[in-house]
C-alpha cells in the first residue's frame, strides 16, 4: 500500500511539471511540437525519480538499516521467493497426505517468515538461520521426496529413503516453527509487557 502510495506521489508531482514544462517549451521557447514534447517528459521524468530517490531513502532510514544492509537483505529476498516458488511447485507432485500437509505446513511458516521480513527488513537477522540453511535444506529434501516418489520401482531401499525423508521433513517443520517464533519474539515480549500493565491496572483499579 506505501509503494501504491509513494508512485502516486511521484506521478502527481511530475505530471503538472512535464505538462508545463512541455507548454513552456512550446509557447514560450518557440520549440517544435516533438522538441517541446521530449523536453516535457525529460521535465516529468527527472523530478519522478530524484522523489523516489528520496523516499527510498527515508523509508531505507525509516527501518534503521544503512543502504548496503537493505541491499543485501533484498538479494536474500528475491533468492528466498524464487526457492518458495521451487517449494510451492512440488505440492501437487506428493500423493501421501501426511508428506502432503507437512508441505503445506512448511510453505505456511516460509510464507509467514518471508512476509514478516518484508514488511520489516531488520528482521532479517532475526531469522538468519531460515534464509540461510532451513529454506535451503526444505527445498532440498522436497524436490528429493517427490523425485522418490515418482519413481516406478519402490523396492525397499527407495521406501526407507522415503520415510527417512518424511522423518527429516517433519523435524525441519519444527526447526521452521522456532524460526517464526524467534521473528516474532519481539511482538511476543511486547505483547506480554502489555498484557503485564493491563493486568496490574485492572488490578489497582
Amino acid at each position: 500500500m506505501k509503494q501504491i502510495l509513494n508512485f502516486l506521489t511521484r506521478l502527481g508531482v511530475s505530471l503538472p511539471i512535464a505538462v508545463i514544462t512541455w507548454i513552456t517549451a512550446l509557447f514560450m521557447m518557440d520549440m517544435s511540437f516533438i522538441t517541446s514534447l521530449l523536453t516535457g517528459v525529460a521535465g516529468g521524468i527527472l523530478p519522478f525519480y530524484a522523489i523516489k530517490w528520496f523516499q527510498k531513502g527515508s523509508l531505507i532510514k525509516s527501518y534503521g538499516l544503512t543502504k548496503s544492509e537493505f541491499q543485501y537483505i533484498q538479494s536474500n529476498l528475491k533468492e528466498a521467493q524464487q526457492k518458495l516458488s521451487r517449494l510451492q511447485a512440488k505440492q501437487f507432485q506428493i500423493r501421501s497426505i501426511s508428506a502432503m500437509r507437512q508441505l503445506n505446513d512448511m510453505i505456511k511458516f516460509s510464507r509467514r517468515i518471508f512476509t514478516i521480513v518484508k514488511k520489516d527488513p531488520k528482521r532479517f537477522y532475526a531469522s538468519e538461520r531460515f534464509f540461510f540453511y532451513h529454506l535451503d535444506h526444505a527445498v532440498e529434501l522436497t524436490e528429493k521426496y517427490t523425485m522418490l516418489v515418482t519413481q516406478p520401482v519402490k523396492n525397499k531401499e527407495v521406501l526407507v529413503s522415503l520415510e527417512d525423508t518424511r522423518q527429516t521433513l517433519h523435524e525441519l517443520n519444527r526447526s521452521l516453527e522456532e524460526d517464526l517464533m524467534k521473528v516474532l519474539s519481539n511482538d511476543l515480549d511486547t505483547l506480554r509487557i502489555e498484557l503485564d500493565m493491563a493486568k496490574n491496572t485492572i488490578e489497582h483499579k
